[in-house]
């Protein structure tokens, strides 16, 4: 329930800032972001996502549930350490993407990284932590800040849907990447909801 009144809270709060986005939050109607699940596992899922439409990335994540996983979920890092690169790119993963998922079960595996310190860091000791790893960049890792961490202030300047959105909405060309960014900036502190808005309004999902 107090989620829900804040998210109601953000929707009242974002309608008083932007007249075409009160226009844009009456089509949607209510935000219903959900966390996708874990850190590690919204990590994983990311690094699958890179540069993918939303359909293509979850039929590639399936591929991986189902021929390594166990009842449904996405396997544990011992699993995927155990896994040789060739049987991960037989789920349709490129080279980099395997070698990404397998730098990232072993920081788990090793204790360096683990969901539970990823809570514990403020947002850009998150970003800075998991853009160490050879493979993860802002996008994957904002990812994981607004579908795992529940992290509301967070705009992906690297997501060309937001892009393409924001460029359709407001008139801003996609690629003046600093002139959006500052636009996103007056959504603050709950660009990530504004950004929901977008990806929903552009394709239905939360975009990726």
């Amino acid at each position: 329930m107090e989620r829900e009144v804040r998210l109601r809270k953000a929707e009242s709060w974002l309608r008083r800032k932007d007249p075409v986005l009160r226009k844009l939050i009456s089509k949607v109607g209510p935000c219903t972001l959900k966390m996708v699940g874990s850190p590690y596992h919204v990590l994983i899922k990311s690094v699958i996502s890179q540069q993918l439409s939303v359909k293509a990335a979850a039929t590639m994540e399936n591929r991986v549930i189902e021929r390594f996983g166990s009842r449904k979920r996405f396997p544990e890092p011992n699993l995927l350490l155990g896994l040789r690169t060739e049987q991960l790119r037989s789920a349709g993963l490129s080279f980099a993407k395997a070698d990404t998922v397998k730098r990232i079960a072993s920081a788990y595996e090793s204790g360096e990284i683990s969901d539970r310190k990823l809570r514990k860091l403020e947002d850009e000791k998150v970003l800075e932590f998991l853009c160490s790893i050879k493979g993860v960049g802002p996008w994957t890792a904002e990812m994981v800040l607004m579908f795992a961490l529940d992290r509301w202030d967070h705009f992906s300047l690297n997501d060309l849907i937001l892009r393409k959105s924001i460029e359709r909405h407001f008139g801003i060309h996609r690629d003046s990447k600093k002139e959006i960014l500052s636009f996103a900036g007056r959504f603050s502190p709950y660009r990530t909801i504004f950004s929901w808005y977008l990806w929903r309004d552009a394709d239905g999902g939360e975009g990726w």
